[in-house]
């Protein structure tokens, strides 16, 4: 099995929720400090439509003063308009548009690129051939669509990071599946049977090993006073208030992720399986499977758990990079 590197060029496919966000700041710090460079940022449908996704990317972006990178706007619904995919439609947690519902103001997304998301996808892959990563955060139908579309496109795709699916049968949507690939488990089966890359993938129960506390997140990294940390308290403070389940520890999925991709040390327990995506099951419909019998070669990288210390001084980190911007 590789070891996971840092990425030296990445697209960031997100559905630009609260922990895309975070994820955004942290991947946009090292972007200012030169450690690795966002070629753009894709946006999909997900944690809310992809109108307001495209409006949570940008006012990220403005935050972290990164406005010359490109974004463009994808898919607007799964591949296949299913039950699920109105469930998860409703699903809310982010809040209606994804940041707590806390905005009244527009932001100004005059900046959003006319071409297609998963036109953008190959055309930038395909210019820097084995030298692009795509870092992905939501549901994968921009990335499924670019595979279908463009023959090409996964051999010029360096790697994939993939934050989605589960490993145990352990869901959020449902009982057994994960969010992401509940979306659309017919674009990460595509995704998992048709690639030949190396595919860095951290499941719902990796994050909830998480051993961040509420309370560093309130007095350490909520207390740096800089207009991203302050847009990503504003947001949780609005969605905390609307929902009901909260978490013992401090889980940020889309953001360990990113973490990881910046300090891939952070990543532990790294096991090589092949996975699919249960498509017809009643019950089990999204719900990753693994092959225990090992009939089948390995196609992920399935990261188990990761270092909650490292990812705290990883978010500092990012923060004081940022600290300068007005």
């Amino acid at each position: 099995m590789r070891k996971v590197k840092v990425p030296e060029n990445i697209i960031v496919d997100c559905d630009a929720g609260l922990d895309d966000a975070l994820a955004l700041i942290i991947l946009l710090a090292g972007h200012k400090d030169s450690k690795i460079k966002v070629k753009a940022v894709t946006c999909v449908n997900g944690n809310t439509n992809v109108n307001n996704v495209v409006k949570n990317v940008f006012r990220t972006l403005d935050v972290c003063d990164c406005q010359e990178i490109p974004v463009y706007q994808g898919a607007y619904s799964p591949l296949l308009n299913t039950p699920n995919a109105e469930e998860t439609a409703s699903e809310g947690y982010h809040g209606s548009d994804g940041f707590g519902d806390v905005y009244t103001d527009q932001p100004d997304t005059s900046r959003l690129q006319k071409e297609h998301a998963v036109c953008a996808l190959h055309r930038i892959t395909s210019e820097d051939p084995g030298n692009v990563s795509v870092v992905t955060l939501g549901p994968l139908t921009n990335v499924a669509m670019a595979i279908k579309m463009y023959p090409e496109f996964v051999n010029n795709v360096k790697e994939f990071f993939v934050m989605g699916g589960n490993s145990s049968g352990m869901g959020n949507i449902t009982s057994q599946a994960e969010f992401n690939f509940y979306a659309d488990p017919e674009s990460a089966h595509i995704l998992l049977n048709s690639n030949i890359k190396p595919l860095w993938l951290l499941p719902w129960e990796s994050c909830l090993k998480s051993q961040v506390t509420h309370d560093w997140r309130r007095d350490v990294l909520g207390k740096i006073n800089t207009p991203c940390v302050l847009m990503m308290n504003k947001i949780e403070d609005g969605r905390r208030v609307q929902v009901k389940k909260h978490f013992l520890s401090y889980i940020a999925c889309d953001a360990f992720l990113a973490g990881i991709v910046m300090r891939p040390e952070m990543a532990k327990e790294v096991i090589s399986w092949h996975a699919d995506v249960e498509l017809g099951g009643n019950k089990t419909r999204g719900q990753v499977v693994l092959d225990h019998m090992l009939f089948n070669k390995p196609n992920v990288n399935l990261i188990n758990d990761f270092d909650s210390e490292m990812f705290k001084d990883v978010l500092v980190s990012a923060a004081r990079t940022l600290r300068e911007i007005k």
